[in-house]
C-alpha cells in the first residue's frame, strides 16, 4: 500500500482552525481514512464539516459572552453619563470649596 498525501491546505486549515477538542486525533483519523482509498473531495468535505462545527461552537459559546460584555459596558457608561447630567442639572446646593491658604492670592 502506497502512502497518499492528503490535501495540504485542508490539513493546515484543520490543524490551525479546526476544533480544539481532540484536534490531533481528528487529523489522524482523517489521514487513516484517506489512506483507505478515500478521495480528495471526501477529505475536503470532512475538513469543511469540522471547520463548520468549530465556527458554530465559536458563535454558540463565545459570541454571547462578547455581546453581554458590550451591553453591560454600554449600560454602565450610560449610567455614568446620565448620572452626571442629572447631578449637573439638579438644584442641590453645591458646597463652596475654597482653595488652601497657601494658594490664595494676596491682594
Amino acid at each position: 500500500m502506497t502512502t497518499r498525501i492528503p490535501p495540504r491546505l485542508a490539513t493546515w486549515l484543520l490543524t490551525h482552525l479546526g476544533p480544539a477538542f481532540r484536534r490531533d486525533s481528528l487529523v489522524g483519523d482523517l489521514l487513516e481514512e484517506y489512506q483507505r482509498d478515500r478521495t480528495r473531495g471526501w477529505y475536503w468535505r470532512q475538513t469543511g464539516a469540522a471547520l463548520l462545527i468549530s465556527v458554530s461552537r465559536l458563535f454558540r459559546v463565545r459570541l454571547p459572552k462578547l455581546v453581554l460584555n458590550a451591553v453591560l459596558r454600554v449600560l454602565i457608561e450610560m449610567g455614568i453619563i446620565l448620572g452626571g447630567i442629572a447631578l449637573a442639572e439638579s438644584n442641590v446646593p453645591r458646597p463652596h470649596i475654597s482653595p488652601p491658604p497657601h494658594l490664595e492670592q494676596t491682594r
